[in-house]
Formats: structure tokens, sequence, C-alpha cells
């Protein structure tokens, strides 16, 4: 029995929210990345400029693509982070809406569009995920690589050093306005702080998950958000305009980013596979580790 409920299975409710998902993040990187400068017309609030709706349509389009992706697994563990780090991105934008009503385009549909969404995504992930959990088996399946040690905890520690200066804008947008490399307001201060906290969960995640299986999609979803950010700002390079330091900082911060997630991702792929983890192991956060017990 225990064994049945450990089995990686993937429920029909959580393939269906992803199914969900998808659409609406696809829908609204095309809106961003595609017409950036139309946001007053085409999104629920005017962004601007054209680097801040590029950012964010990147990180949207990178999320679709996730969730397309987890619609063809059929083991929980292997997509099951995506959940609460993406709750971390939905609760900080439904505040950010709270705290600047009167910015939004309250006529238009895409805002009642985005108002739903962010009213609903806050309960349905973590319930998903909350449901889903139990099925994972929390054990290194035979011939699974496992991440070093060193590599999580270097991760981990830069993912805590994220969370942190993300929540700091987001709270003293102040902060933010005057260290980004372009024009930003309190609201998409807020907004790029949501996405700063929503990458920065999934390196935290490294602290407790040990498995590269389930840390692999995730992984190559950041790759690619970030690198649609660094086209986005060789699309926009005229919005830089807040000095040599600021805009040197997010290019080198930007691009050593890339770099370090090309190389764990090569590394994972020449390190080959793990020894097998016993049976009855435990995972608890050590080299063998996944996520903690189920509740």
């Amino acid at each position: 029995m225990a064994d049945e409920r450990r089995d990686d299975r993937v429920l029909a409710t959580t393939w269906w929210v992803a199914l969900l998902v998808a659409p609406i993040l696809a829908a609204a990187g095309v809106i961003l990345y595609a017409f950036p400068l139309e946001t007053e017309r085409l999104w629920a609030w005017p962004m601007g400029p054209e680097m801040t709706s590029l950012a964010v349509g990147g990180g949207y389009l990178a999320g679709a693509v996730l969730f397309l992706r987890s619609l063809r697994e059929r083991a929980w563990h292997r997509i099951g982070l995506v959940f609460p780090v993406a709750t971390v991105l939905t609760v900080l934008l439904l505040g950010a809406t709270l705290l600047h009503w009167e910015l939004f385009s309250h006529g238009h549909v895409s805002f009642w569009a985005w108002l739903v969404v962010y009213l609903v995504t806050p309960v349905l992930l973590p319930a998903v995920w909350l449901r889903n959990r139990r099925y994972d088996p929390r054990v290194p399946a035979p011939g699974t690589a496992l991440v070093p040690g060193w590599v999580r905890s270097v991760i981990g520690s830069v993912g805590i050093a994220q969370v942190l200066v993300a929540l700091a804008f987001y709270v003293r947008p102040d902060l933010g306005i005057a260290l980004w490399p372009w024009d930003v307001s309190p609201l998409t201060t807020r907004t790029l702080a949501a996405f700063l906290a929503f990458i920065g969960a999934m390196w935290l995640a490294f602290l407790f998950e040990a498995r590269w299986s389930a840390l692999r999609l995730h992984v190559e979803s950041a790759t690619l958000g970030l690198a649609l950010v660094a086209v986005g700002a060789l699309r926009a390079p005229a919005d830089f305009t807040r000095g040599v330091a600021a805009t040197a900082t997010f290019v080198a911060l930007l691009g050593g980013t890339l770099v370090g997630l090309i190389a764990l991702q090569v590394g994972m792929r020449q390190l080959g596979t793990a020894p097998a983890a016993p049976a009855d192991a435990e995972v608890t956060g050590d080299k063998r580790s996944g996520l903690g017990d189920a509740s």
C-alpha cells in the first residue's frame, strides 16, 4: 500500500491545472514580448518602458514553456517544484495589484483576466501541490543523477540572497527605483521583484532537493527566461538610462547567472548517473535527498 501511495503519479487534477495555466502564461508572454510598447492598449496596466515589458514577458514565456513541458511528464517529482515556487510569484503579484489598484485599467478585459488569475492561483497552486506531493517517492530512483552537495549549497545560498533582495525591493520599492538600470515605478518595481523572488525561490529549493530529475525542467526554464531578458536588453538598449554602474551590474549578474546555469546543465550531463539509493532510504536533505516528508 505504501508503494502504491508513492508511485510518483501525476494526478489528473494536476494535469488539468497545468493545461489551464500554460495558455494564460503564453498569452501574457506574447502580448508583452511581441508588443512591449502596446501595454496601454493590450495589458492590465500601462507598463513602460519597453524593457520592463520585455523582462516580464520573457518570464511569462518561460513559465508557459515549463507548464507545457509538464503536460508530457508522468512522474510528479519532475514537475512538483513549479507549484510552490509559482505560488510565491502569484501571491506577490496579487499584493502588488491590491497596493496599486488605482493604476490598473479597470475597464479593460485584460485587467479582469489578470485579477481572476491572481485571485485564484495563490490558492489553486498550493492546493494542487499539497494533494499530489504525497505520491512523491522522496528517494532517488536507480540511476538518478544527484546534484553535488557543494553545488546545492552555493545555489541555495544565492537563492536566499536573491529572495531577500527581492523582498527588500517589494517592501521598499524606492530602493529598486534607485538601483534598477532602467526607469521603473513602484508598481513595476514590485512586479519585477515578484519575478526575482520566484527565481530565487527556485534556487532556494536546491537546499531541499538533490535529484537532478526534479530540478532539470525548472533550471532549463529559468535559463530560457533569462536568455529572453538578455535578448530584450539588446532590443531596448536605449532604456538603460540609469548610469554605467547600474547597467554594468545588471549585465554582469544576468550574464554570470546564464553562464552558471549552462555550466550546471553541462556538468550534470557529464556527471551521468548516480548509484541507486536503498529502497528504504529516507529523504531529509543530505546528498541523496529529495523533498521532506509529505503530510
